[in-house]
Parts: structure tokens; C-alpha cells; sequence
């Protein structure tokens, strides 16, 4: 009986390991044994995103087109009246020196409301379910669009061909959601059915592959959360990367969602590089093991729903989700948030009186704290000098992740060892200084600060600090009192304050540094370092020696490995980045390319020119050097057609109109204006901005060959210049020279002509 303290701790320890190991493990799509809900076809929904995405489809554009009437003949089709709701709406976003960035686009949204059996008419509430089917200008987007654009088409078949639903389902496809979420904005404010949701779900993919899982609950309540953690097949996601991809573009299409005051669910698979701009979201690189989950999903939550008791219209606050190894998915609402941060603090509190009554002074304990933030940033810059020391490990790092090559999970292993390393190694220094007691407060202090700057500021991510210091301080607070105890009593005591860290904290490292990859390491080194530092007394109690050096031979390894794991990337279709230029002053034409290395193509293109050019006139003061070579006219590419209609003038006020209409039914209009700034502008009667600032940037989307007039006010009696440019998807394709054997095929449609003109307002 004698070892049973001792062997409470090694068990302790068993289960710690167990837990992380649990927790770090891949997360695939689960492949079902059998068919979860019968009538979903994973290669069906392929085959609707390989139509979808067969060139990039912005808002306006003829691929735009064809994708819509794609989904509504296979939405007719399933025996359902799909209508197209065609609005304009509009954006305007200030930065902190006054530049206004408006954006104004028609969405073309396909609404279908699938009826249930309680009837109600219009007073009835309803179940949404959204996704969208465009996508930007450079990319297929066959994940980030048309993925869940074909699974929720074929969802909606397998609704339909089965038993009624008592609630009304709302199908979505909105138009125009690459350029902020304009379709979901065009629905809740004009469309009579937005008033009847009662909850929203919303379907983004940010990857290719990988789960389907829960990135956005901030405006939900337990209802729907539960609804979710009970139906789903395999549940999975976090609050924690919630806040990280509320930060995405791809999350904005949420955004018009969750001020309407109903639960909102906001899912995407998140793993699977897409590449900058979309440039590897191809169809072929779409998992259909992601499809298939992705489409059980939808069909099990929307039957969920569809037949649940729906709550009446609130506000609601959002919820907390993690998952637990072996436990599920945890969730809580945001209520207790606040409580059990004041909760931690009240602990902290009483752990700094309890160490100031053992002979601890106030000043060691503030020592101790801004030591621990100290430490922590050292190792983040030990961190940084090696990465910044291995430049090729860096290149290789997105090709790695591209083919899910080794190489990746080597070089973020390195990178979680490295921090740990050094902030164990000076945690021991401060330890034999103050002592391994006052050391730890220090830690704890410091988390209680971070923990309420995270509930203010990304309040979905508490979770990760709230738990582990309640039970660290806890874990403190029982070892202050009980220094009678034995040396294997208070070590599991310690690993047991230090387990919800290794649980919640060691995950979101993993996942956080995924997600940044090694280019951002602050947020997962302080993360490492506060895992280190609660795991402080249960260390020194256990290996009081020789750790540091196992953690920098398992850095040294990582990178060994990453640096042996070449990963081979196929030849993929690129973009075509260049730009057919015509220009309405000069009367001329001209190639345009980014400031990057020719190849043997563009080196055609651009066969005299020696190195990139800044080019003010076309782009602005602050535009980037790009390679400029002459062109053939086109005559088929037509001019802005612009007409002046009124220019009045006083020492006061200038006020100035004047009509724009696209003949060649561009797919983005950029506008902006030189020499002044107006304090009031207007398309159409729509206000746009009123009051003053100190750069005006318009661009429209999905205009097509609509008329649009423009007003313009400005203090005083100023001369000014208005840039218009049309940008068009592809190319004059008979005017440029053939593509060499041997070069990447180019992406369909990602050529763009432009078509400028300038109004001189003298």
C-alpha cells in the first residue's frame, strides 16, 4: 500500500498522455460503415461540382449565369418552384483615417421554400439553410461555393423524395457572397421570408477536405447547439478556431445572419489548402469523403429541425463549444463566460493571499508575473530565429500542406517542441530563483490578465483558459495548504491541477498553429509557453531534470524529418494573372502583368520589357510596379459608355451627375476619384456616404448592362478626376502568342480585360 501514492501518479500521468493523444489525432472525414441517411449521393453532389466550378463565376458574369441556371433546371427538376430574387445592396466601411472602401452589387439569390405539414401561411417560422454558388474572380471555387452549393441540391432531392417535415425549409443559393456576404445581406433585407427564419444554418467552406465542422456559433443558443451535438454525424469544431475563422473573408457570408436576431450555425471543412486566392480550388481536389459528411450533416440537422418545435424570435447570446476526449462535445452559453473568468480571479486572489501568509513577498509575486510574460516572449523570438534560419523549410511548408505531405506535421511539431523548450529552460532558472510556488502564481496571474482580455475580445476562445486555471489555481491553492503531504500525493495532486492544460490548451496549440502555419507564431507559442508554465510544479516534481534537452532533440528531429520529406506537387492548373488593358484617353491598349518572374509565355508578351513599372495613372500613387507591354485594340471590347448629365458649381458647392452603363456587362466596375474627396455620394438614390474623407473607393458587382447614376457632392469648387474601370473575365485570346508545351494549363476565364475611362471634372 505503500506505492499506491506513486502509482495514483504514474496513472495520472497514463491518463494525461492518453488525453493529448486522443486529442492531437488527425481529424478525417468519418467514413460511415453504411449508408447514415439513406438517399445521399456523395458522387452525385461530385458531379454537381464539377458543372458548378467549371471556370470562376463572379457576381455578373456569364459562368455566373450558367451555374444559376444550372441549379434551378435541377431544382425544377426534384419537383420544387425555385424563384430568383434579384436585388442591389450596398456596404460602406471606414478605416481609421477616414478612406471609404464602398461596395454595392445585385445578388441574384435562388429562394426555394420546401412546405411543411403544420401549415401556419405566413406567420410560420421557418428553418434556412444557405449556401452560396458564386465565387471570386481568380478561382473555381469548388469548395469555398460550389461544394456546398451540390451538397445542399442534392440534400434538398433526398427532403423531397421522403416523408414530410413539419416545419417550412428555406433553400438559399445566394450570388455575390465573394465580396462580403452581398447575397446573405440582399436576402435578410429585402426578401418577405426573411422574417419567418427562426434558425439559420450556413454552409462556407474555408478548405477541401477534412470534417465538417462548427466554426461559428457566436449568435446561437443551446437549442440549436444541442440540436447539432445530438444529430450530427460526428461532430466536430471548437469556439476556440470559431474565433480564428470569424476572421476569414469566407466567414463574412455570416455576418448579415447574425444581427437578425435567430440562432446561427456557420459550418465549413476547414483542412485542405486552397491556395492564395483560391488558386488550387479545383474540383478534382474536392474530398468526397468531406461531401459525403458534409450532406449527412445537412440532411441529419435539417430534419432535426424540420420536424423540432422551432423557439420563438430572440437574441441570442452564443455558445461555448470544445470537444472532450472520450466525453463529446461540451457546450455552454456565453452567460457563464464572465462568471467563470471572475471566478479564476477570485482564485488568483486568494492564491496571492495565501502565498503572501507563507512568507511569499507582493514583490516576488509581481516579479514572477511579468517574468512569466518575459519568458514567454523569448521563446516566441527563439522560435522565430529558426524558422527565419531555415528558409527552404519555409518555401516547402505550402507545397507540404497542398499534397498532405509528412513534412507539415514534422515542421509544426518542431515549432510546438522549440517555445516549450526554451520557456522550460527559464522557467527553471526563475524557479531556483523565487521558488517553484511563487513561479507558478506567476503563471497564473498572467492567465487570469489573458483570460479576461480573451472574454472581451474573442470570448468563444475562453474556454481554453478559463478551465485549466480553475483547475491550476485550484491545484495551487490545495498544495499551499498541505505542505504535510507526500512527495507522490502532491505530485498528483499537480498533474491533476495541470490536466484540464494538457486537454484543452494542447489542442488549441496544434490547431492554432495549423492555421497560422510557422509564418505567425505568437498566438501558439504563448500558448505552448502557458501550457509549460501550469505545468510548472507538476514538472518539477516529476522531472525535476532532464527535459530541456529531450525537447530540443525532438525540435532537432521534427525539422530533420521535415527537411527529409520532399513533397512532390503535381501540375496544376494556374491562373492566368494577365491583364488586357484598354484605355479610353489614350486610345490605346496594352498588357498588363503582376511584378513576378516571366516565363516562357509572358516572356512573349513581354518581349522588350526589362522589369516592372509603376504605373500611377491606372492603379493609384500606391500601386505595386507591374510589367507593361503594348497591345492590339480590340475593338469588340467596348468603352465605359458615360454620360455627364449635371456639373453645378459655386464658391460653396460643387454637385456634380452622371450616368455609367457597361456594354460589355462587366462583372466589377472600380471607381474612384482623384484631387478631391465628395462629403456626400449616391447611386440610383442610394446613399453611399455622407460626411467627409479622405479617399473615396467604389466598386460594383453583378451590374451587368444596368444603367446606374451617379451623384456627387463636394465642398467648395474643386477640379477632381473620376477613374472608371470595367474588368472583365478573360481575355482577347487571338491576340496573344501560343502557350509553350511543358507550362501548367491556365485556368479558364482568369484572364481579365479592363475598359477605363476618366471623367476631367475641371
Amino acid at each position: 500500500m505503500r506505492h499506491a501514492p506513486l502509482l495514483a501518479v504514474y496513472a495520472a500521468c497514463g491518463l494525461a498522455l492518453l488525453l493529448a493523444w486522443l486529442a492531437l489525432q488527425p481529424r478525417a472525414a468519418p467514413v460511415p460503415t453504411g449508408p447514415f441517411l439513406p438517399g445521399y449521393s456523395a458522387a452525385r453532389a461530385q458531379a454537381h461540382v464539377e458543372a458548378l466550378a467549371q471556370a470562376p463565376r463572379p457576381a455578373g458574369s456569364a459562368a455566373n449565369a450558367r451555374a444559376r441556371d444550372y441549379l434551378l433546371a435541377r431544382i425544377r427538376a426534384i419537383g420544387l418552384k425555385p424563384h430568383v430574387q434579384v436585388d442591389t445592396v450596398s456596404a460602406t466601411s471606414w478605416d481609421w483615417m477616414s478612406h471609404a472602401q464602398i461596395t454595392v452589387a445585385t445578388a441574384r439569390n435562388i429562394v426555394v421554400r420546401k412546405p411543411g405539414t403544420l401549415g401556419g401561411g405566413a406567420a410560420r417560422p421557418a428553418v434556412l439553410a444557405m449556401a452560396h454558388y458564386d465565387s471570386g474572380a481568380t478561382t473555381p471555387g469548388a469548395a469555398d461555393g460550389a461544394a456546398s452549393a451540390a451538397a445542399l441540391l442534392d440534400a434538398m432531392r433526398v427532403l423531397q423524395a421522403g416523408p414530410p417535415l413539419d416545419n417550412d425549409i428555406l433553400f438559399v443559393f445566394t450570388d455575390a457572397d465573394a465580396v462580403h456576404a452581398m447575397g446573405a445581406r440582399a436576402f435578410m433585407q429585402s426578401h418577405a421570408w426573411a422574417k419567418r427564419v427562426r434558425v439559420a444554418l450556413r454552409f462556407d467552406n474555408a478548405g477541401n477536405r477534412g470534417p465538417l465542422e462548427l466554426i461559428g456559433a457566436a449568435h446561437a443558443d443551446g437549442f440549436a447547439v444541442d440540436a447539432w451535438t445530438h444529430a450530427a454525424p460526428s461532430p466536430h469544431g471548437s469556439s476556440f478556431m470559431a474565433e480564428l475563422y470569424d476572421r476569414l473573408p469566407q466567414s463574412a457570408g455570416a455576418a448579415p445572419l447574425e444581427v437578425a436576431g435567430f440562432p446561427v450555425l456557420h459550418f465549413a471543412t476547414t483542412q485542405g489548402a486552397l491556395g492564395y486566392e483560391g488558386v488550387h480550388d479545383l474540383p478534382q481536389r474536392v474530398s468526397g469523403a468531406s461531401l459525403r459528411h458534409e450532406g449527412d450533416t445537412m440532411l441529419a440537422l435539417l430534419r432535426r429541425f424540420g420536424n423540432a418545435r422551432l423557439p420563438p424570435p430572440s437574441s441570442p447570446r452564443g455558445q461555448v463549444f470544445f470537444p472532450l476526449p472520450l466525453a463529446g462535445m461540451v457546450h455552454y452559453d456565453y452567460l457563464l463566460i464572465w462568471p467563470l473568468a471572475a471566478l479564476a480571479c477570485a482564485l488568483g486572489a486568494l492564491a496571492c493571499r495565501a502565498g503572501v501568509r507563507n512568507g511569499v513577498s507582493s514583490t516576488d509575486i509581481a516579479d514572477a508575473m511579468f517574468s512569466c510574460v518575459f519568458m514567454a516572449v523569448a521563446a516566441t523570438f527563439g522560435a522565430y530565429l529558426c524558422r527565419e534560419a531555415l528558409p527552404a523549410l519555409q518555401a516547402r511548408y505550402p507545397a507540404a500542406v497542398l499534397v498532405q505531405d509528412s513534412g507539415a506535421n514534422w515542421q509544426l511539431l518542431a515549432f510546438m517542441l522549440l517555445p516549450a523548450a526554451v520557456f522550460v529552460a527559464l522557467q527553471r532558472r526563475q524557479q531556483q530563483r523565487l521558488g517553484v510556488a511563487t513561479t507558478a502564481l506567476g503563471v497564473l496571474l498572467a492567465g487570469d490578465i489573458a483570460l479576461v482580455a480573451v472574454c472581451a475580445h474573442a470570448p468563444g476562445a475562453s474556454y481554453v483558459l478559463a478551465w485549466p486555471l480553475l483547475a491550476a489555481q485550484a491545484a495551487w491553492l490545495a498544495l499551499a495548504h498541505a505542505r504535510a503531504w507526500t512527495r507522490a500525493r502532491r505530485a498528483f495532486v499537480a498533474v491533476c491541477g495541470a490536466l484540464p492544460a494538457v486537454v484543452l490548451v494542447l489542442p488549441a496549440v496544434h490547431a492554432s498553429l495549423a492555421f497560422f502555419s510557422p509564418a505567425w507564431l505568437v498566438l501558439p507559442s504563448a500558448l505552448v509557453c502557458l501550457l509549460a508554465g501550469m505545468c510548472g510544479m507538476a514538472l518539477d516534481l516529476l522531472a525535476p531534470r532532464w527535459l530541456v534537452r529531450p525537447l530540443l532533440l525532438g525540435a532537432g528531429v521534427s525539422l530533420g524529418m521535415a527537411y527529409a520529406a520532399v513533397p512532390q506537387v503535381p501540375q496544376l492548373p494556374v491562373p492566368n494573372r494577365l491583364v488586357y488593358y484598354k484605355d479610353t484617353p489614350s486610345w490605346q491598349a496594352f498588357w498588363l502583368y503582376p511584378p513576378v518572374p516571366l516565363d516562357a509565355w509572358t516572356r512573349q508578351v513581354f518581349p522588350h520589357t526589362l522589369h516592372p513599372y509603376v504605373m500611377p495613372y491606372l492603379f493609384g500613387p500606391d500601386a505595386d510596379p507591374v510589367w507593361y507591354a503594348a497591345a492590339p485594340r480590340d475593338d469588340d471590347v467596348a468603352w465605359p459608355d458615360l454620360v455627364i448629365d449635371k456639373d453645378e458649381r459655386s464658391p460653396a458647392r460643387r454637385h456634380v451627375e452622371f450616368r455609367l452603363r457597361s456594354k460589355n456587362r462587366a462583372a466589377d466596375i472600380v471607381m474612384r476619384v482623384e484631387g478631391a474627396c465628395p462629403h456626400r455620394t449616391a447611386v440610383d438614390g442610394r446613399l453611399l456616404t455622407d460626411h467627409d474623407c479622405f479617399s473615396w473607393h467604389l466598386t460594383l458587382h453583378g451590374m451587368e448592362d444596368a444603367e446606374m447614376r451617379f451623384a456627387l457632392d463636394f465642398w467648395g469648387d474643386p477640379g477632381f478626376l473620376v477613374y472608371i474601370q470595367e474588368r472583365i473575365p478573360g481575355l482577347p485570346e487571338r491576340d496573344l502568342p501560343p502557350r509553350p508545351a511543358g507550362l501548367p494549363p491556365l485556368l479558364p476565364l482568369t484572364g481579365t480585360t479592363v475598359s477605363a475611362d476618366v471623367l476631367r471634372f475641371r
